[in-house]
């Protein structure tokens, strides 16, 4: 007599997550990868931004990508940086032979980070050098916080109390 084996539903099934986990990170979430999930650079196109000042500071790791090939645009709070990297073998070279190893690779990536607070376009400075691209952007004059002097009441020792009327 044969006896049922017991499904186990927990040991032979994924989770979306399990399947779908990989799959993002690979695809999505790393900023070395270009548009089409081809590798770029772990490097390039990592990003800090401070806050200070009433500025805000931010420190792009471009490297082997020459300034030209840069687009950096703003729109509302939203920066938005483009770049090329440049394949390093010629189409013809890549075609002769294979890779043993590729860590990275030509391509166009783009990276955005949008600001909590309003910025003010027209005075945004951005230097390149050594492969770091340095950017400051003000945070608009409306936006920063202000101290608010509080006077004392001339006149009058004791605060003024509202009064009520029937009571």
């Amino acid at each position: 007599m044969s006896t049922p084996n017991r499904w186990e539903r927990a040991r032979e099934t994924m989770t979306l997550r399990d399947v779908m986990g990989p799959l993002l990170e690979q695809a999505f979430l790393r900023p070395g990868l270009g548009s089409l999930g081809t590798p770029v650079s772990s490097a390039v196109g990592q990003m800090n931004v401070l806050e200070a000042k009433g500025r805000y500071y931010c420190h792009v790791l471009l490297p082997g990508i020459n300034p030209e090939d840069v687009e950096l645009t703003l729109r509302q709070n939203m920066l938005t940086l483009t770049a090329k990297l440049p394949e390093l073998f010629s189409e013809d070279l890549r075609q002769q032979g294979g890779y043993l190893l590729q860590e990275f690779g030509g391509g166009e990536f783009t990276r955005s980070v949008i600001f909590p607070k309003d910025v003010q376009g027209d005075g945004i400075e951005a230097h390149y050098d050594r492969g770091v691209l340095m950017i400051e952007i003000p945070v608009a004059e409306h936006a920063q916080a202000k101290r608010i002097a509080i006077h004392e009441a001339v006149g009058s020792a004791q605060p003024k109390t509202p009064s009520v009327e029937g009571a």
